[in-house]
């Protein structure tokens, strides 16, 4: 029976213990916090539960099949609802707008904005969809080890669409769709959440739209912070223990393999195979000597990171009855905006924002009368800040939003606070750049092939899994990175997602 030992229990790190465990190895999780989750993570402070880390369940298929391989169901475990409408759209010049979430319905409110646009809503989006069977099928559960599966029917009968695709910004892709720039950035916005700009990233991401218009929004339950709990438990608690407060200074290295890890207390800890689910950068630039690493600093050098960001909790006092439980809000220069963030390396000055209300569907996390929102605001990576321009930020985006939703006295109602900013990420992810998503930014140069794989080429024993590498940033990604890096382990180079684990 061989052991493993995986560096961090977030997301990826705790699905990949069960899949080994599954499979009969021994397994040893270490994980510097105190809690699991990594950048699942919730703050309970006067009363309410603020959820601090991902907020949107996309891809409730990903999720199924991964439940499935254990014999149960992530719909039922966790008790999804689907949330319509999906989330609502503020903007800085015109009235707001609702997505349902039903590309019937959100073909109408299009049409009211633009003629024409109703038709050409459905036309975009069963395009995406096409784009989005064939990521799903063939690129996302597949390390790239038999290129031949690329060559299936389908994937060459619509090559020439795909290559467009992967080779067209998404911005000049939907502006080849619709005029009006309120629709264009309900089909752009989602490249905040994968780390990229729409001006760079390719329109492969158009696929993006199937989740909005047709596969739709869900919640768990039990919230956002429960998936990991759950995760947990799906595992086999008598193969997988996991070591809280427990800080890895090293992998021990001998002889091209990895032989354990050293702990900050100065304990080491041997196994048969080593994989670290923590920040990719800093497994290799911090945990590794020089000589054994695959991916050195000139390599990231010339990578770019995911955004950092903003995150402003924030207990009501009362209601927000104009909010649903997402909504986003969009500045009238939205290249302006992301031309800040990207390019010029600036805090925005008028920023777009991402706000969620979780009270809509579990008013459990707040007071009797009261609600819990936060505030994601995007900013460029590798920019810190001081806890007093950090706290100033928040007071000014905070305003900004009072102001975008029409709530004036938004500031006087406010209860309690607590503001997460890029020096957060760092301390507790050793986040690269401070970014807030954990890893590259999704540009062509760097997804699918193109992305940091997780297998050392320097020692034959070592893996890595999560947003860092294959196939990339959000929470059923890591699910998926946990199936990939399972199947390296394996030496499984079926790109088809697996059936059993044995």
């Amino acid at each position: 029976m061989q052991h493993a030992i995986i560096i961090g229990a977030g997301y990826a790190g705790v699905a990949l213990a069960n899949l080994l465990a599954k499979a009969g190895l021994t397994v040893d999780v270490y994980e510097k916090n105190d809690v699991p989750g990594g950048r699942i993570a919730a703050v309970h402070q006067d009363g309410f539960t603020f959820e601090v880390g991902p907020s949107w369940y996309l891809m409730p298929e990903v999720f199924e099949h991964y439940y499935g391989l254990f014999g149960a169901s992530a719909e039922k475990r966790l008790e999804l609802q689907r949330l319509s409408p999906g989330y609502r759209v503020f903007f800085e010049s015109s009235d707001p707008l609702t997505i349902q979430g039903s590309t019937e319905h959100d073909a109408s409110t299009f049409e009211m904005i633009e003629p024409g646009a109703g038709e050409t809503l459905r036309r975009y989006v069963a395009n995406a969809k096409i784009a989005y069977d064939i990521s799903l099928k063939h690129f996302l559960y597949t390390n790239f080890e038999r290129p031949i599966e690329l060559l299936a029917p389908n994937v060459l009968a619509n090559a020439p669409r795909m290559l467009t695709l992967a080779l067209r910004p998404l911005d000049s892709h939907v502006r080849r769709y619709f005029t009006d720039s309120r629709l264009q950035r309900i089909l752009e916005y989602h490249m905040v959440f994968l780390g990229s700009s729409p001006y760079d990233a390719p329109s492969l991401y158009t696929l993006m739209s199937t989740l909005d218009f047709t596969t739709g929004v869900y919640y768990p339950k039990a919230g956002m912070y429960k998936l990991i709990g759950d995760l947990i438990a799906l595992g086999d608690a008598t193969k997988i223990t996991y070591h809280y407060g427990a800080e890895v200074k090293q992998i021990d290295v001998k002889r091209q393999r990895a032989e354990g890890i050293t702990l900050s207390d100065g304990s080491s800890h041997a196994a048969d195979i080593v994989i670290s689910a923590a920040d990719l950068h800093f497994t290799e630039t911090s945990l590794l000597p020089p000589a054994a690493r695959t991916y050195n600093e000139n390599y990231w050098q010339k990578r770019i990171p995911g955004p950092s960001g903003l995150v402003i909790s924030l207990g009501i006092n009362g209601s927000l009855p104009q909010l649903l439980h997402h909504n986003l809000y969009f500045v009238d220069d939205w290249r302006g905006n992301f031309t800040a963030i990207y390019d010029d390396k600036s805090i925005p000055e008028n920023a777009s924002m991402y706000v969620c209300n979780p009270t809509k569907s579990d008013p459990s996390l707040a007071p009797k009368g009261t609600e819990n929102i936060f505030i994601l605001v995007p900013f460029p990576s590798g920019v810190a800040l001081s806890a007093e321009e950090t706290d100033a930020l928040a007071a000014k985006y905070t305003r900004a939003f009072a102001a975008a939703i029409n709530e004036p006295d938004l500031e006087s109602r406010i209860i309690t606070r607590h503001v997460m900013g890029p020096t957060d990420f760092a301390e507790r992810y050793n986040a690269w750049q401070y970014n807030a998503f954990g890893g590259e930014s999704h540009l062509l140069k760097q997804s699918a092939f193109f992305r940091t794989k997780n297998k050392s080429r320097k020692l034959k024993n070592l893996y890595y899994t999560g947003a860092g590498t294959l196939p990339g940033i959000g929470l059923p990604m890591c699910l998926i990175s946990a199936e990939l890096t399972y199947k390296r382990i394996c030496g499984i180079k079926s790109g088809a997602p697996l059936e059993a684990i044995s």
